[in-house]
Protein backbone atom coordinates (compact mmCIF):
# COMPACT_ATOMS: atom_id res chain seq x y z
CA UNK A 1 0.00 0.00 0.00
CA UNK A 2 1.16 3.54 -0.48
CA UNK A 3 0.85 6.60 1.61
CA UNK A 4 -3.11 7.55 0.60
CA UNK A 5 -5.55 7.73 3.64
CA UNK A 6 -6.59 3.83 4.86
CA UNK A 7 -9.76 3.31 5.94
CA UNK A 8 -10.89 0.45 8.39
CA UNK A 9 -13.57 -2.09 6.27
CA UNK A 10 -15.88 -4.95 8.37
CA UNK A 11 -16.61 -7.79 5.57
CA UNK A 12 -19.09 -10.04 6.63
CA UNK A 13 -18.39 -13.49 4.93
CA UNK A 14 -21.16 -16.38 4.83
CA UNK A 15 -19.56 -19.87 5.46
CA UNK A 16 -21.08 -22.98 3.64
CA UNK A 17 -22.86 -24.92 6.02
CA UNK A 18 -22.26 -28.21 6.79
CA UNK A 19 -18.69 -27.60 5.68
CA UNK A 20 -17.82 -30.31 2.83
CA UNK A 21 -14.41 -32.22 1.81
CA UNK A 22 -13.56 -29.14 -0.97
CA UNK A 23 -14.10 -26.46 2.02
CA UNK A 24 -11.93 -28.44 4.91
CA UNK A 25 -9.31 -29.19 2.66
CA UNK A 26 -8.44 -24.99 2.05
CA UNK A 27 -8.56 -24.35 5.57
CA UNK A 28 -4.49 -24.35 6.10
CA UNK A 29 -4.59 -21.94 3.45
CA UNK A 30 -6.73 -19.58 4.52
CA UNK A 31 -5.29 -19.46 8.21
CA UNK A 32 -1.69 -19.18 6.42
CA UNK A 33 -3.24 -16.19 3.85
CA UNK A 34 -4.51 -14.45 7.23
CA UNK A 35 -1.46 -14.70 9.28
CA UNK A 36 0.65 -13.05 6.96
CA UNK A 37 -2.10 -10.08 6.38
CA UNK A 38 -2.23 -10.18 10.03
CA UNK A 39 1.84 -9.85 10.03
CA UNK A 40 1.54 -7.21 7.24
CA UNK A 41 -1.10 -5.50 9.02
CA UNK A 42 -3.51 -5.40 6.49
CA UNK A 43 -5.97 -7.30 8.55
CA UNK A 44 -6.63 -6.21 12.37
CA UNK A 45 -8.94 -8.78 13.27
CA UNK A 46 -10.54 -11.82 12.29
CA UNK A 47 -13.05 -13.89 13.47
CA UNK A 48 -15.24 -17.10 12.90
CA UNK A 49 -18.46 -18.54 14.31
CA UNK A 50 -18.98 -22.08 13.03
CA UNK A 51 -22.49 -22.56 14.61
CA UNK A 52 -23.77 -19.43 12.64
CA UNK A 53 -21.43 -20.25 9.30
CA UNK A 54 -20.08 -16.63 9.59
CA UNK A 55 -16.80 -15.04 9.24
CA UNK A 56 -15.74 -11.38 10.44
CA UNK A 57 -12.81 -9.36 9.05
CA UNK A 58 -11.22 -5.96 9.73
CA UNK A 59 -9.21 -4.79 7.05
CA UNK A 60 -7.47 -1.60 6.84
CA UNK A 61 -7.94 -0.33 3.28
CA UNK A 62 -7.89 2.61 0.78
CA UNK A 63 -11.08 1.54 -0.66
CA UNK A 64 -13.74 -1.10 -1.51
CA UNK A 65 -12.21 -2.19 -4.28
CA UNK A 66 -9.02 -2.99 -2.76
CA UNK A 67 -10.84 -4.88 -0.01
CA UNK A 68 -12.68 -6.83 -2.60
CA UNK A 69 -9.27 -7.66 -4.12
CA UNK A 70 -7.55 -8.57 -0.45
CA UNK A 71 -10.62 -11.42 -0.21
CA UNK A 72 -10.21 -12.47 -3.80
CA UNK A 73 -7.07 -14.03 -2.17
CA UNK A 74 -9.13 -15.66 0.27
CA UNK A 75 -8.62 -19.57 -0.73
CA UNK A 76 -12.03 -20.23 0.61
CA UNK A 77 -13.76 -16.74 -0.72
CA UNK A 78 -15.51 -19.38 -4.12
CA UNK A 79 -17.59 -20.62 -1.64
CA UNK A 80 -18.84 -18.04 -0.12
CA UNK A 81 -21.08 -14.67 -0.02
CA UNK A 82 -19.79 -11.96 1.35
CA UNK A 83 -20.84 -8.35 2.11
CA UNK A 84 -18.41 -4.97 2.86
CA UNK A 85 -19.28 -2.64 5.15
CA UNK A 86 -17.01 0.74 5.56
CA UNK A 87 -16.50 1.63 9.45
CA UNK A 88 -16.46 5.06 11.02
CA UNK A 89 -14.33 3.63 13.32
CA UNK A 90 -12.89 0.17 15.23
CA UNK A 91 -12.01 0.28 18.54
CA UNK A 92 -10.32 -2.78 20.61
CA UNK A 93 -9.29 -3.47 24.18
CA UNK A 94 -5.87 -3.71 22.83
CA UNK A 95 -5.89 -0.14 20.92
CA UNK A 96 -6.84 1.60 24.31
CA UNK A 97 -3.71 -0.24 26.18
CA UNK A 98 -0.69 1.60 26.51
CA UNK A 99 2.42 0.01 25.10
CA UNK A 100 5.11 -0.64 28.30
CA UNK A 101 8.96 -0.88 27.48
CA UNK A 102 10.81 -3.85 29.84
CA UNK A 103 14.03 -1.38 28.83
Amino acid sequence: MNSNLLYEFMAEIDLPLPFDNEFISLIPKQRAYINQLMKDQIISSYAVSVEEGKLWTTILAESEAQVKEILSGFPIIDLTDYRIFKLAFYNTANTLTPNFSLN
